[in-house]
């Protein structure tokens, strides 16, 4: 019986030295367990397993990797020598390759298992990979030997305190022995989005741990695999909360904070919509500069104009945001709308925002964003996770996003998010008398007052400055 002053104690969790994975697993693998890795060839198991044995062998630790019908151990080591977990030094003394599959053709179940016992018995390592498991269901056991063996294997590591890694290439969560009776299972699959193919990993169960929910994406690159959990995983689970602030940040724009009657508050979000050429990014980098100015921190993440052709622009109406940009003050993320990883990049605007304590960024064309996310419905989920890690940083954020040209249409464009939003300020094309005219208005500002007219809007060699209202009928609400 547990009581007070015999508590039952906590299973120690082992970190994998995966980048992203310990944050999916809920801290790491409850050590001293069995778990089984499947994906089909090419998912990345054996990268996996074995980035997670160079990581704890650096750390001093024994590796034994068991080989079945696999690869061979010189191309095995072969393939794992382009990353740089590798540590040739390590092989022989730390990271043992041992082949079992002819104790399975001798002598079956029973022979491998009193073999694997054997060798953990002699070699004592912390950490054990059984590559090629598969071909222990293809020896076609009944099910009972075979859940004999999974139970008994269970038990062996679970006695000697070795963490073991079993490398099947299959997919599902199906009642085979080999899923039901292991502490963890965890799958590699691909994805198919077009042309392009995307890993993902699940975590089917894991004893003893909180893990994340649901797929997330990896890549596996010169340093092995690196994961990316969901953004909105992360998000539900950490239940942190945005603050409400009383301060408003000017827009640098004259005239704007008059419209806006003090300017936005500080840590919302502000969605610029326009068409194509009324000046969306350009009120966004104002805004940019203004902090700046005052020696604040600040970003843009953008996705159709590279950094230098962005300063450029800037230049061309007056905002020098070069000596900025030179300085560190300002950073720019410009990735092209093609085969990115949007939880990657979610990642990559977090992590600068928190380590140079943003204050205020601009994410230049939401429609990339949205471009990017390659699961049909998860636009909306993935854009209510982002905000609201936004908020939480207390960064305050402008969307630009493209409406059509001219026309009623533009008018309802995809605004299933605007929700998100607190402020939302639309700027337009009008045909006057023939001329195409820029007007602004204010159609949505939380935490503040604004003045609801429609404005004039100008841009010239000195930027952009709001005049007195339009005249005239009052230009349609847009549908929120």
């Amino acid at each position: 019986m547990t009581t007070r002053n015999n508590p039952v104690a906590r299973i120690p969790l082992l970190n994998t030295g995966v980048a992203g994975m310990d944050r999916i697993l809920g801290g790491g693998f409850p050590a001293h367990s069995l778990y089984l890795i499947q994906g089909l060839a090419g998912s990345g198991k054996t990268t996996l397993a074995c980035q997670i044995g160079f990581h704890h062998a650096h750390q001093g630790k024994k590796v034994l990797i068991l080989t079945l019908i696999a690869e061979t151990h010189d191309k095995m080591l072969n393939h794992l020598s382009s990353f740089s977990f590798f540590d040739e030094s390590l092989v022989g003394e730390r990271i043992l390759f041992i082949g079992a599959y002819p104790d399975l053709l001798k002598g079956g179940l029973r022979e491998l298992l009193k073999s694997i016992a054997a060798t953990l018995a002699e070699q004592r390592p912390d950490i054990m990979i059984i590559d090629g498991f598969r071909t222990v269901r293809d020896a076609k056991p009944s099910d009972v030997a075979l859940s004999e063996f999974m139970l008994s294997l269970n038990s062996l590591v679970s006695t000697m305190r070795c963490t073991t890694f079993l490398l099947s290439p299959t997919e599902g969560n199906v009642a085979d022995s080999e899923n039901t009776l292991v502490d963890g299972l965890i799958e590699l699959s691909q994805f198919e989005h077009g042309l392009q193919l995307i890993r993902e990993i699940k975590v089917f169960k894991l004893r003893g741990s909180k893990h994340l929910l649901g797929r997330h994406v990896f890549e596996v690159g010169e340093d092995g695999l690196v994961l990316y959990p969901r953004l909105e995983a992360i998000s539900s689970t950490s239940g942190a909360a945005p603050g409400i602030s009383q301060q408003r940040m000017g827009f640098g724009i004259q005239g704007i904070d008059e419209l806006t009657l003090g300017g936005i508050a500080k840590g919302s979000t502000t969605a610029l919509l326009g068409n194509p050429g009324v000046g969306k990014t350009l009120m966004g980098l104002h805004f940019i500069l203004e902090g700046l100015q005052r020696g604040e921190r600040c970003l843009i993440a953008g996705f159709y104009e590279s950094p230098s052709r962005l300063i450029e622009k800037a230049a061309s109406v007056g905002i020098d945001l070069q000596p900025y940009h030179d300085s560190g003050a300002l950073q720019i993320i410009w990735h092209p709308p093609l085969e990115v990883l949007v939880d990657s990049l979610a990642q990559q605007v977090l992590r600068n925002i928190a380590e140079r304590a943003v204050t205020r960024l601009l994410v230049d064309g939401i429609d990339g964003l949205r471009d990017i996310i390659v699961h049909k419905g998860r636009s909306r989920s993935f854009l209510a996770a982002f905000v609201n890690e936004l908020r939480c940083s207390n960064v305050t954020t402008f969307f630009t996003q493209e409406l059509p040209y001219f026309g009623q249409d533009q008018l309802h464009g995809d605004m299933s998010a605007s929700m998100l939003f607190e402020n939302i300020i639309l700027l337009r094309f009008v045909d006057v008398n023939g001329i195409n005219r820029r007007q602004i208005g204010v159609l949505k500002l939380r935490e503040n007052s604004y003045d609801a007219a429609n404005h004039v809007l100008f841009i010239n060699d000195h930027g952009m400055s709001v005049k007195a209202p339009v005249a005239g009928p009052v230009v349609p609400d847009i549908a929120l």
